[in-house]
């Protein structure tokens, strides 16, 4: 069951609570400045690392907007349904329970603004050795095109599923230390997709244009529909 609280200025959601230092120690990295990426398909805001007692290591990832609507307003959203970082820590809870390697959720946050906007934080224990399967292919080919069934498995139970994840490409597919893969970014995910046909068209498609936009490998192309077999 997932408790939200109010910590400072923020409203912090978990589902196992969170310690008063855990909290504070949230709550000033919500505060800091987000900072530029430099990663390859990684999105324009850096996630910041925390180390929180009793929990570890976690990320905490900023809503940015994207698009044309970016210079015009870049981080308050309109308090329309769901805070956007509830909804993908909800999900994220989700995919991990049919069997996705997904980031394991910690906390979500949001912090009204005027009334009718929010600003939102989400918080998940970060990966050990990560580095995004778009990095690996260009610095060790090898080792990315050895994990690439693992991709296919995992893309393959989102199908099964019926499972959108909206920006499915090699940046945010992510490789650990042991070389295994986790898929990251489930902002606007939606559950319940009955058109198999087209969500996994869909998938191949927008991965497929990712690769050729950013000039990886070409064997990166290797997820194909009738690869998504599901579990």
């Amino acid at each position: 069951m997932i408790a939200t609280e109010t910590y400072r200025s923020f409203e912090i959601g978990s589902a196992g609570g969170l310690s008063d230092a855990g909290k504070q120690a949230l709550a000033e990295a919500f505060e800091k400045p987000p900072e530029a990426s430099q990663s390859l398909l990684a999105g324009r805001i850096r996630p910041r690392s925390v180390d929180i007692d009793g929990i570890g290591r976690v990320l905490v990832k900023y809503y940015y907007r994207g698009g044309l609507l970016r210079h015009i307003n870049r981080r308050t959203y309109l308090r329309i349904g769901k805070i956007r970082s509830a909804a993908e820590f909800e999900i994220l809870t989700l995919v991990r329970t049919i069997g996705v390697n997904a980031p394991e959720p910690v906390a979500f946050a949001y912090r009204t603004k005027f009334a009718a906007f929010y600003l939102a934080w989400l918080a998940v224990m970060e990966i050990p050795g990560a580095i995004s399967l778009a990095g690996c292919a260009r610095s060790d080919p090898e080792r990315a095109r050895a994990v690439m069934p693992a991709v296919e498995k995992q893309v393959g139970i989102l199908w099964d599923f019926g499972v959108l994840h909206v920006d499915l490409h090699p940046g945010n597919v992510l490789v650990d230390d042991e070389d295994k893969v986790y898929i990251i970014d489930f902002d606007k995910a939606k559950t319940g997709v009955a058109d198999r046909a087209g969500l996994g068209e869909y998938y191949v498609n927008r991965w497929q244009r990712a690769v050729a936009k950013h000039g990886l490998p070409d064997f990166l192309n290797e997820l194909k529909v009738d690869a998504l077999k599901g579990p």
